[in-house]
């Protein structure tokens, strides 16, 4: 079963308030906390469309951060043509960057880089990777293709 990905997550979520969150959209197999994001495992993966409809761009938490939701990456291709995942199988809003210096790079770095390609609307730096997510799917598009391998 492929899980739904839940970012901008405030740290100090708890797992019972992302079960009391998602459970109206269907049975939940489980979830997995992360730091600073999750994911949702539903029974039935049509109740992980019906919570990504409603739950991306959801505010939630004591800081109402605007949560990222959206089909974790790969495991569809998988299974559907019994294949390796491919990468970038569905477009998202959210860049996952890597291979940059973690301990000299800052979010203001992040931005500079990424800025010019559209509007923010998050960057999450988590120790050696980042997530850069922007207001639209075209931004977001535009970003990966002029910055890919820079």
């Amino acid at each position: 079963m492929r899980p739904v990905f839940v970012g901008n997550l405030d740290y100090d979520t708890r797992h019972s308030e992302l079960d009391h969150l998602f459970y109206r959209y269907g049975r939940i197999e489980r979830i997995d906390m992360k730091s600073g994001f999750a994911f949702v495992y539903f029974e039935d993966e049509r109740d992980g469309d019906d919570a990504i409809r409603a739950l991306d761009g959801y505010p939630f938490g004591p800081g109402r951060r605007r949560l990222s939701v959206e089909w974790s990456r790969g495991d569809r291709a998988a299974r559907r043509d019994g294949g390796k995942p491919a990468a970038n199988t569905k477009p998202t809003k959210t860049l996952f960057v890597i291979n940059f210096d973690p301990t000299m790079t800052r979010e203001g770095d992040i931005q500079r880089h990424f800025g010019p390609f559209g509007r923010i609307s998050n960057i999450r730096i988590r120790r050696n990777f980042a997530f850069v997510q922007f207001e639209t799917l075209e931004e977001a598009t535009k970003a990966l293709e002029g910055t890919h391998a820079t």
